[in-house]
């Protein structure tokens, strides 16, 4: 059973025949994807032996071994076959960046990448910019007291533009106007306000992009 985060990054994944999960811990994402033939193989990628192991088992558990392919590494440099998805999930930012940036025309061919990041959402969004991946779309989730932001990305072979409400909101978050988005801004106001106290100038900035997109939603 999937927990929530995982089941939003599921509901964002088209039907393809090969994903890869990056950091995918257990495999229960790709397993899942497998059990409801959203894919049709799986691989399943970890740079730790242990967690690794217990994808296989596992795998083995629910009779899906034979559609997965097991490498332990931190992205793409050790499977070399056709991908056409890929997840890289429940890492901070910096090493999100860092797996894109070591395999990057790989990852400009893939179809669908998947990526929720715990850290800087919007450092993650500038660097998607700068390397041309458009945010196709974006998925808000709260587990338990935490928040997700969910990107759905491709590259695209053009220059991409976004503003400070597309980085610091979400060029598709910024859109929603329910209840959760408005639960999410309050929580970014305070985050950037505890900042502020410690007298960076751009989060005054921030604060007041997310002042006016709750503004938006209060009188909507």
């Amino acid at each position: 059973m999937l927990n929530l985060r995982l089941r939003h990054i599921a509901k964002l994944i088209e039907p393809c025949e090969v994903l890869i999960d990056i950091g995918s811990d257990h495999g229960f994402l790709p397993l899942h994807l497998l059990h409801e033939n959203t894919i049709r193989h799986a691989v399943i990628c970890d740079i730790n032996a242990l967690p690794l192991q217990s994808a296989i088992k596992n795998a083995r558990k629910v009779l899906l071994e034979e559609y997965c392919t097991f490498v332990q590494s931190n992205g793409l440099q050790s499977y070399q076959g056709n991908i056409q998805g890929a997840v890289i999930a429940g890492m901070g930012f910096e090493t999100i960046a860092q797996i894109i940036v070591q395999d990057l025309e790989r990852f400009k061919g893939i179809d669908q990448i998947i990526l929720q990041s715990n850290t800087h959402i919007d450092k993650l969004r500038s660097f998607l910019m700068d390397n041309r991946f458009k945010i196709i779309d974006e998925e808000l989730v709260k587990d338990r007291k935490h928040f997700y932001v969910i990107i759905k990305v491709k590259y695209q072979d053009y220059e991409i533009i976004y503003d400070d409400f597309d980085r610091w909101i979400g060029p598709v978050l910024k859109l929603r106007k329910d209840t959760l988005m408005h639960q999410y801004l309050v929580h970014l106001k305070h985050i950037e306000a505890n900042v502020l106290n410690g007298q960076k100038k751009e989060s005054s900035k921030k604060i007041q992009v997310i002042q006016t997109c709750l503004d938006i939603i209060q009188t909507s």
